[in-house]
């Protein structure tokens, strides 16, 4: 895929996110098809719960279910602690 045709959204990372917060189970669509043509990981998010969970907009906003799994994607991202990444100050 061009750098000009690739995608803003990461499929991927998105569902270990979904996956971590145990809202990514029994989707009816794959995520790909679901996200294709969102502009940046955010809209992907809410074309996904509004597609595949919209039972919990009943209960919850919209932008804080975003956030909330934008920042399980930002955890899931980040490089696990380990004595090859320790440098003393």
């Amino acid at each position: 895929m061009s750098p000009l045709t690739a995608t803003p959204v990461d499929a991927g990372a998105l569902a270990t996110a979904l996956r971590s917060l145990n809202i990514f189970y029994g989707a009816e669509r794959p995520l790909a098809e679901t996200v294709a043509g969102a502009s940046d990981e955010a809209e992907a998010v809410r074309a996904y719960i509004r597609r595949e969970r919209p039972h919990l907009l009943k209960c919850y906003d919209l932008e804080a279910l975003v956030r909330i799994v934008l920042d399980a994607r930002e955890a899931a991202a980040e490089p696990a602690a380990s004595i090859e990444a320790y440098r003393p100050g």
